[in-house]
């Protein structure tokens, strides 16, 4: 029977970062990934500067920049149709990264096969990192459900049923988790009232920024990639797919002919639905992170809502935390598995912060009518205007740091956008950065 030190059950982008970390200090890990080509299901692509950030420590960040497409603004555009059916633009937001006080002050886009291929290759490179794929979690064989131990675990292997050992396992499967119903973890979800379509096309070479198009009635988010494509995310209502099919492509052109004309010759190179995705939104969350000597991560903790582009983030973002805490475990021969609630103390109020941030985000478009989108045009307004709010939501969604809202913001939000002390200002959005204290609180003891 073979026997690693850690089980990593899933082969994503957040459980691959789990293991390079771990392969990096030598630590024996087994990355166990079902699927042997990549499907067709959209995951994401876009990259906040806190997961860049977590791939300079592990030093592939070079890799990454050089194959991604640097984001240092998101540019927002609400629009409003005139009496016969025009649209014009009547605001202008830009969401700036590049005020953050960060190495890497800027959102990134990146094919999601090509980043995890740099991980796979860059964890290949270690003796430690062990990789079996199709290899599908079937269940544990050994374990006390009191002591809370997880000991054994039945792999199904190619054509081949193998058991092994670990002294850790990690659910990063996604949302139908394994591990996280061994843990007994109930969800609770949170469900939408609209839906996306999703899909790649080429663009224009000079296209290469960011931007997201909204009336009362319709969004359209545009996220160029490397190689001339770009990534579009389109909102429906719930329904509309089938019927957009039976009616035509043209159902799925004709926005772009509205919002972006110069994107329309190319987008009408989507010969067929099947190349379009629908996604329906969902959002869950779990009380706790952590059993015994099980973990999980990424979609198996927590679903969020794609309109921040945050879900791979988070992913990220947890491997790199629970692979620095279980490389300090075993430097300083620490195994016992109490220390794994630091990763849950670490990562599961920042997730839900998150979760929280992307909801809201959802819900700011979530209904068409002209009155709401007035409302929403009036909080980007002030969220854009206001130095302290601008820094704070860029902040936030950015993983770097955060600095929690509060009463004053109310104040800031309906007030005069000078509101506010500069040198405050300034010394207080330096002491709201991430540290290594915040990131790695185990370092210091």
């Amino acid at each position: 029977m073979e026997r690693f030190d850690v089980v990593v059950i899933g082969g994503g982008v957040g459980g691959l970062t789990l293991a390079l970390r771990l392969a990096k200090s030598d630590i024996k890990v087994l990355v166990l990934e079902k699927v042997k080509n990549p499907g067709k299901i959209y995951k994401g692509e876009l990259l906040q500067p806190k997961s860049i950030e977590n791939f300079h420590e592990m030093g592939i960040s070079e890799e990454v920049m050089e194959k991604s497409l640097a984001l240092p603004i998101i540019h927002t555009y609400e629009m409003t149709e005139d009496k016969d059916g025009q649209l014009f633009e009547s605001m202008y937001i830009p969401l700036r990264y590049d005020m953050l006080p960060s190495k890497f002050a800027q959102a990134r886009m990146i094919p999601h096969e090509t980043l995890k291929t740099i991980i796979l290759e860059e964890a290949k490179k270690y003796d430690s990192f062990h990789y079996w794929n199709p290899a599908t979690f079937q269940t544990f064989t050994k374990m006390d459900e009191k002591k809370a131990q997880f000991d054994r675990a039945l792999i199904k292997y190619g054509d081949e049923d193998r058991e092994i050992q670990g002294t850790f396992f990690v659910g990063a499967e996604g949302r139908s988790s394994i591990v996280r119903k061994a843990m007994k973890q109930q969800v609770v979800t949170t469900q939408y009232n609209h839906h996306f379509l999703t899909v790649t096309f080429p663009r224009p070479e000079s296209y290469t920024e960011a931007r997201m198009f909204a009336s009362h009635r319709e969004f359209i988010g545009l996220f160029p990639l490397p190689d001339n494509e770009i990534r579009c995310v389109m909102l429906i209502k719930p329904g509309s797919y089938n019927k957009m099919k039976k009616e035509g492509l043209h159902t799925f052109y004709e926005p772009f002919a509205r919002f972006e004309p110069e994107l329309e010759p190319y987008v009408q190179q989507i010969e067929s639905w099947k190349k379009i995705q629908l996604m329906i939104p969902i959002r869950h969350n779990i009380h706790t992170y952590v059993k015994g000597n099980a973990a999980i991560i990424g979609d198996a903790a927590h679903t969020v809502h794609p309109m921040a582009g945050e879900g791979m983030n988070l992913a990220i973002q947890d491997g790199a935390i629970l692979g620095d805490l279980l490389c300090w475990m075993y430097s300083t021969g620490n195994l016992d598995k109490k220390h794994l609630k630091q990763f849950e103390k670490v990562r599961k109020k920042r997730a839900d912060r998150i979760s929280n941030l992307s909801h809201m985000s959802a819900l700011g478009y979530a209904w068409p009518f002209k009155w709401y989108q007035w409302g929403r045009k009036f909080a980007l307004k002030r969220f854009e205007r206001h130095p302290i709010l601008h820094y704070k939501h860029m902040l936030n969604i950015s993983g770097v740091g955060w600095w929690p809202y509060s009463l004053y913001d109310a104040f800031r939000f309906i007030g005069p956008s000078n509101m506010y002390r500069k040198k405050h200002f300034e010394t207080r959005s330096k002491k709201v950065i991430f540290d290594e204290t915040d990131d790695y609180p185990w370092r210091n003891e």
